[in-house]
């Protein structure tokens, strides 16, 4: 009988000793799957954006436009346009939670003020009363497109955004605007810094907005090398 006894507290305790020692094994692995969970780093707010704005294509050479009847025959000659600058301020609006564990989330891109310009080189008489400041190129606009932000590690983040944009501009003593240029744009974030790169796309009518001129159409599309902050 002592025999049995001893043999069945012998059982009891490895018993009890093995059911302790799964529970303490299963613990570290319940903690590793919560510590997987990252958490959601891409939010909302401003961004302020400065850098050299290059244009490209057509709007880097001069041009010269010919007017044909009904208008009076004249040519009007449009100058290179040269390296100039941008100022751009604007909000990222997260839509929804991020998804794919924090990893990703899909916004709007709305830049509220894009003003930049672009110089020009025009070669004036001594006597001609104008100033070269006069041939730039002077926009003033606003953008708005879906943005996608890719947060990979830590707080990285890069954004790429589509938009379409509206500019007024000033040329020349002439007025022109634009309805739906394009831009394709990807940022390069780390907490509050920002590295972005821009490319835009469009055409500029300079008529004053008078329907009676001619028509003077001209591509207006750039290379942007923006820094900057996000906050």
């Amino acid at each position: 009988m002592k025999h049995h006894i001893l043999l069945i507290s012998t059982l009891f305790f490895f018993a009890t000793g093995s059911l302790l020692s799964q529970d303490k094994g299963e613990t570290p692995s319940s903690s590793t799957t919560h510590s997987f969970a990252r958490p959601n780093l891409i939010k909302s707010g401003f961004y302020l954006k400065l850098g050299p704005v290059f244009p490209v294509g057509t709007f880097a050479l001069d041009k010269v436009l010919i007017d044909k009847a009904p208008y009076t025959p004249d040519t009007t000659l449009f100058h290179a346009a040269k390296i100039g600058g941008n100022l751009g301020l604007g909000y990222l609006i997260y839509i929804g939670p991020a998804i794919a564990n924090n990893f990703l989330r899909f916004g709007i891109d709305a830049c509220f003020i894009d003003a930049w310009f672009a110089t020009s080189k025009p070669n004036l008489p001594l006597n001609s009363g104008k100033k070269e400041t006069e041939f730039w190129y002077f926009f003033f606009g606003q953008k708005f497109g879906p943005v996608i932000t890719v947060n990979p590690i830590d707080r990285l983040m890069i954004d790429l955004s589509y938009k379409l944009n509206f500019n007024l501009s000033w040329h020349n003593s002439d007025w022109g605007y634009q309805i739906a240029g394009q831009e394709i744009m990807m940022n390069i974030r780390y907490r509050i810094f920002l590295f972005g790169l821009h490319y835009t796309i469009g055409r500029i009518n300079y008529n004053d907005f008078d329907d009676a001129r001619p028509v003077h159409n001209i591509d207006i599309n750039t290379f942007r090398v923006l820094l900057g902050f996000k906050f």
